[in-house]
């Protein structure tokens, strides 16, 4: 398989190019370096984007977190003084968030430092004197990036001000648009966009933005629509899974798992529509094991913290493969001189991770973990080169069987889409019937379930579970809601007392 990434990550030139790119962030220039004479050869146009890329793995941290911690399926126990952090994580869990909470904030700004990044590159883009061929396209992928901050911003949020500009008067701060606003705003960068963008899954495409990616985006935020907006797109969600299904450019992998195999990354890797393509370095990196496996398990000292709800795993079939990314029982060492050997914990004792765990007061072996990704032989100091999916055909799949049965009811392609990503978990098949399902709701919550056993950890479960209409429901650590306010996070605190415009969200 063809292991050349073009990364748009590499570190000196992240670090030279993110200092250039913000030079239009203030009033004062940093350098002589302007778009005429910069933009010039294939590699400074390569550069010019780096930061808007690489901004991307800031969705690692704070954006991932308030999606899968405050589901269903994820949550970090305090264990003795470690994950106590003054009850935040539990918050999450429970939905009991302020506006001062460090994560909601850091979503916040994660998103609008990307959406600096796009706006002053593409300012200096459109502004290059370059015949460049590549200009287009990257006017076009930074386009569909920045509408991929604005989704960020629109599904934690909901209303937020839609800034273009590079530069915004501090006299005059933005004032909000209205979620549906910030939706039209999205569909219709990515849609424009779209035509610009590159089609194949070649070498220079990976990890870049492609028509794949486009529609990919644009499938899951039409999927979510009726949220966003209060109209649902279900039509427009299946017309953009056809264009990917149809392009004959996507399948799925005849091994679930050889979806986080170290090996079976890069261009050639079929299921996999729209990737951030990481090293183990520092910044640039993947760190979801170092979070999950107990302090012992690894050489680099794991942090023994995110771990599986009961409740979402014993949903699984325990005959499913993906049942097999929950490690719970008995543990062992998983890298370094001493793999294969039993682990043990800090006291000495023989490890082993509990199906059941509350969420104060954890020892260290409660809870299930996640060995989803291949532990990185190469890793480095707790930095793993991973790459991680945004978007993987599977997803593409499911979302169009949900689009269908909400058009049409239970529907036998609704069943044979969903059986098609179901056939390689299980050996032998076990495949569902359309008679198994008398109504939408039904097959609704099918779907939910097997998005869930297909795409644990990999960021939907908060918006299946708001569109699907369970998010506000009671599960085994947190009591049912009790209104709806809590399907938007707070706008940060911080954030209204810098702009006066903008308006708390209601509930809080």
């Amino acid at each position: 398989m063809n292991k050349y990434k073009l990364r748009l990550l590499i570190p000196l030139l992240f670090t030279l190019m993110l200092s250039w790119s913000c030079k239009n962030l203030t009033e004062t220039p940093y350098s002589s370096v302007t778009p005429e004479n910069f933009y010039k050869t294939e590699q400074e146009l390569i550069a010019a984007v780096v930061p808007v890329y690489s901004n991307l793995y800031r969705y690692f941290w704070n954006p991932t977190n308030l999606a899968e911690v405050s589901s269903d399926e994820i949550f970090i126990p305090q264990r003795g003084g470690d994950w106590g952090d003054n009850g935040r994580w539990r918050a999450i869990q429970e939905h009991t968030w302020t506006s001062t909470q460090v994560d909601i904030e850091g979503g916040w700004l994660d998103s609008y430092t990307g959406i600096a990044l796009a706006n002053s590159t593409l300012d200096n883009l459109k502004s290059s004197t370059s015949n460049s061929p590549l200009i287009p396209t990257f006017i076009a992928e930074v386009r569909v990036l920045r509408a991929f901050y604005y989704w960020w911003l629109c599904d934690m949020f909901g209303g937020v001000p839609i800034v273009t500009d590079p530069v915004t008067d501090p006299d005059n701060p933005p004032t909000p648009n209205t979620r549906s606003e910030v939706y039209d705003f999205i569909v219709s960068e990515v849609t424009e966009a779209l035509p610009n963008l590159e089609v194949t899954l070649g070498s220079g495409s990976y990890g870049r933005v492609t028509q794949g990616a486009a529609n990919a985006f644009l499938a899951t935020v039409y999927l979510n629509a009726g949220v966003y907006t209060g109209t649902p797109r279900w039509s427009e969600t299946v017309a953009t899974c056809d264009a990917i299904i149809n392009s004959g450019l996507y399948e799925l992998l005849p091994d679930y798992k050889d979806n986080f195999r170290i090996a079976d990354e890069g261009p050639g890797n079929t299921e996999t529509i729209f990737v951030i393509a990481t090293k183990p370095e520092s910044g640039v990196s993947f760190n979801y094991l170092m979070r999950t496996l107990h302090y012992n398990q690894l050489p680099e000292n794991p942090w023994n913290g995110f771990s599986v709800l009961a409740d979402f795993y014993n949903k699984y079939d325990t005959t499913d493969v993906r049942f097999g990314c929950m490690l719970v029982g008995p543990q062992f060492v998983l890298g370094g001189p001493n793999t294969g050997k039993p682990a043990y914990d800090r006291q000495g004792e023989r490890l082993n991770f509990t199906i059941d765990s509350p969420i104060v007061g954890a020892t260290e072996g409660n809870g299930p973990r996640i060995l989803k990704w291949e532990v990185d032989p190469n890793r480095s100091g707790g930095n793993s080169g991973n790459d991680y999916a945004f978007f993987r055909y599977s997803h593409i799949l499911l979302a169009k069987a949900e689009a269908l049965n909400e058009l049409n009811g239970p529907n036998q392609e609704s069943i044979d889409l969903i059986n098609q990503v179901r056939e390689r978990a299980f050996d032998p098949d076990k495949p569902i019937a359309l008679a198994d399902f008398g109504s939408t709701q039904e097959l609704r919550d099918r779907i939910l379930d097997e998005r869930g056993f297909e795409l644990l950890w990999e960021g939907y479960r908060r918006q299946d579970l708001i569109r699907t209409g369970h998010y506000l429901d009671a599960w085994s650590l947190k009591q049912a809601d009790a209104d709806a306010h809590t399907e938007l996070f707070p706008i940060p605190q911080s954030q209204l007392d810098a702009n006066p415009n903008l308006v708390q969200n209601p509930g809080y």
